[in-house]
């Protein structure tokens, strides 16, 4: 399995790494940056920032503002276009859709754990509209599937993983059983590994429990299936049977 958190490049591609942490960076920002501003995150002197924002803008992912600012321009949304040719989007949709169906009030998501933060590729619930692809990202430390793939990881790792998202999303509390710390999470995550199923109550929203699996899928990095729903729905020997249950019906729509 892959490492989770990002790898040095070789020094070939360089500038190209260099592009993309720049345009990573204006993308999470949520605000116009100055050349300064990238400057000092990335590292590099000004002039080298410089050039890339321009080869950025000339490809229509970065757009210069009257400010001398920059922010991300509408090429980023299109390299997201083909998500839909995914495998892990395209196939397993129609299954995942009639599994939601047979239980409602639940919501089932099929993700990955990318570099240290988690992307979700599908989303299906009873009722509500299919999401094909979520990359914002999400805390950690709230998630039943990052919870779950994190536990395959050593824990020096992982405990880097949950460190990262600390400073990318913040710790916020949500409910009175959220993990305090990353350790608290690490070690009550695995408690509450049952027959490969995770359940974690509460830790999102009140009220509501958050199961994941993991699912056999040829892929570097992990792959969880979750289920999401009121606690009142089922009792967790009711959710590991749907769990177990959905998870093959996932697996023999990849094949």
């Amino acid at each position: 399995m892959q490492s989770a958190l990002p790898v040095s490049r070789p020094s070939g591609s360089q500038s190209l790494t260099r592009g993309l942490d720049i345009l990573r960076r204006l993308v999470d920002a949520g605000r116009p940056m100055s050349q300064t501003e990238l400057a000092e995150q990335v590292g590099v002197h000004q002039s080298s920032v410089s050039r890339i924002l321009s080869a950025l803008a000339i490809a229509g992912y970065v757009r210069k503002l009257d400010n001398r600012r920059f922010e991300p321009d509408f090429g980023v949304i299109t390299l997201a276009s083909g998500v839909t040719n995914f495998p892990l989007v395209r196939l397993p949709r129609a299954t995942m859709l009639d599994e939601a169906r047979r239980r409602p009030g639940t919501l089932i998501t099929l993700s990955i754990l990318w570099r240290g933060q988690i992307l979700y590729f599908l989303r299906a619930g009873d009722g509500s509209d299919d999401v094909e692809f979520w990359g914002y990202g999400f805390p950690l430390h709230k998630s039943a599937p990052g919870m779950r793939m994190l536990l395959e990881f050593p824990e020096p790792e992982a405990l880097e993983i949950l460190r990262a998202s600390r400073a990318r999303h913040g710790w916020s509390p949500g409910t009175a059983a959220t993990p305090a710390n990353e350790v608290e999470a690490l070690r009550r995550a695995r408690k509450s590994l049952d027959h490969d199923i995770l359940i974690l109550e509460e830790w999102h929203q009140g009220g509501e429990f958050g199961a994941a699996t993991l699912i056999d899928y040829p892929a570097e990095y992990p792959v969880a299936l979750s289920l999401t729903g009121p606690r009142s729905l089922a009792t967790d020997a009711e959710v590991r049977l749907w769990m177990h249950e959905i998870r093959r019906s996932v697996e023999k729509s990849l094949q």
